[in-house]
Formats: C-alpha cells, structure tokens, sequence
C-alpha cells in the first residue's frame, strides 16, 4: 500500500510541473513562435537653473525723513497743514509772527538808501578830480583822498546790501515750510506757542513713504558661506540691483509689489553678528508704513 501510495504522489508531482511548464511557454512565446526583445525605458536627463532664496527678518524704512525746526525765533501764529497729510516741499506749514523781521528788513533796506545816496558824490568827485591831477590842477595826494572815499562808499553800499538780504532771508524764514514732500505727522506745536531758531524739539515731521526702504538682517555666517560659493563657481550671483526681492507681511499675506536689493551694509554689527541689506519697495497705496515687522524672501 505504501509503495501504491508514493507512485501515486510521484505522478501528481509530475503532472503538476508539467503543467507549469506548459503555462510558462505560453506566457513567454509570442504568437508566430518568434522571440521579443525586452522593453528598455529611457531618461533624458537635462540642467535647468534653481532659484535659491532666503527669507529675512526685517524692518521698513522711509526713503527720506526730515524733521521741521524754525530758523529764526517768534511766535506761531497759525498751522497750515493737516496732521497726517501728504506736503509738498516749499509749502507753507507755519507761520511765525513776522513783525520784528519787517520792521528789521525796512531798517536795512533804509540804511542801504544812506549808503547809495553817499556813493553818488563820492563816485562824482572822484572822477572829477582823476581829470584835474591829469592837468596838475590838483595834488595827487587830494586825488588819493577823493579814491579813498569812494571805495569806503562803496564798501558801505557792499555791507548794507548784505543786511539787507539777511534781513528779508530772516522775513522770509517766518513762513515754514516743507523741506521735502511726503506725509506729515502730528504737529508738536500749536498756535501761541513760542519757538526759537534751530530748536532741539522738531516742529513736526515729515517722511516720504513711495518708495519705501526695507532693512533686513542676515548672519554674517551665513553670508561668507554664500559668497565662498559664489567664488568657488556652485551659485551664480547677480547685481544688487537685479536681485528681487517679496515681502510677507505681519498678518502673514503677500505684498503684491515686488523690490530690489541696493546694496548690503559694510560692518557687522557686533551685538549680533549679523550684516544688514536694504531693499527698495514701491508703495504706491502706502500699505508698507515706518517700523513694520515684515519677512522679506530674497531671491
């Protein structure tokens, strides 16, 4: 029984590999009887230039900034702007009772008239006594004298002149005006108050706020790595004033305006370590205003 037994399993053991045998031809014969050469992909494989970027901390900036002081001393006798508006240089944004400097402008240009009503004989005796030294008429010594006077009248004329247009420059600087345009900020100053030439308060102040400055922060570390790659030939580097520069702003949106790098600083700060560079922004819509936190990508 046990000999029937393993006959019966050698020819179950046959039949089964013969079976696979005959499947497997079939898989891997074509119709025809013709063998296939085996499928090979391909990869073409190119270079394409990568963008590398680094987002910055940093912080914006006015373009121009100019604090207003008077030049000549008084008391302001009106405001002429609106807190909070945009100025154009030349306009007139206080003004300081003017009195004093009339009066001091009228003084001058009266002591000017003395001084050209002087030179008027003194040029006419001059000339009269250049023709009589010529015939011996006269001494040379009296035509010296009559030259003498007439270069002090002129002189004295020279000097008055100048008060006089100092007088009516100081007239003049009692009306304030915007050195630069852009948008004002809150006047420190009301009207009655007494301000004095040059003071160390400003008046107010002024910032131009299209164009924009953003002023970014990098590691001086991470600074000599990239331009050691730049030297070493791995990046290409372009111009300051190529390289683009976006904006992520405090509430985590995108600046729709895009800027360029001017120019990075030449020291490291010492208490941190870090180079600073400065990027420029139009801001048309005034959305980018003076000490805003924003990331800047640069590109």
């Amino acid at each position: 029984m046990e000999t029937i037994g393993k006959v019966k399993l050698i020819a179950l053991t046959g039949l089964v590999i013969g079976v696979f045998a005959i499947t497997g031809c079939k898989q891997h014969s074509p119709p025809g009887g013709q063998s296939s050469a085996p499928e090979v992909g391909i990869v073409a494989i190119t270079t394409t230039p990568v963008t590398l970027t680094m987002e910055l901390p940093g912080r914006t900036s006015p373009r121009l900034i100019a604090e207003v002081r008077p030049q000549v001393g008084g008391i302001i006798q009106e405001r002429l702007f609106v807190e909070g508006s945009e100025v154009k240089a030349g306009q007139v944004l206080y003004r300081i009772d003017p009195a004093t400097y009339q009066a001091a402008y009228a003084s001058a240009k009266a002591a000017l008239a003395r001084a050209e009503a002087n030179l008027l004989p003194a040029r006419l005796k001059e000339e009269r006594f250049r023709e009589l030294v010529a015939i011996n008429a006269v001494s040379r010594q009296e035509h010296d004298d009559a030259s003498a006077m007439l270069k002090q009248a002129e002189a004295e004329v020279a000097a008055n002149q100048a008060v006089v247009d100092a007088a009516r420059i100081n007239l003049d600087y009692t009306s304030v005006k915007a050195p630069i345009s852009g948008r004002i900020g809150r006047s420190t100053v009301t009207g009655g108050a007494l301000v004095t030439a040059n003071q160390a308060a400003p008046m107010a102040t002024i910032q131009q706020l299209d164009p924009v400055y953003v002023d970014v922060v990098q590691s001086s570390a991470e600074l000599l790595r990239l331009k050691r790659n730049l030297a070493n030939g791995e990046i290409k580097g372009q111009d300051a004033g190529q390289t683009k520069v976006t904006l992520v702003l405090e509430d985590g949106s995108s600046y729709p305006q895009e800027g360029v790098l001017k120019f990075s600083e030449v020291a490291v700060d010492q208490s941190t370590g870090s180079v600073t560079l400065r990027a420029l922004f139009p801001n048309p819509e005034q959305l980018l205003l003076p000490g805003m936190f924003v990331r800047a990508i640069v590109q």
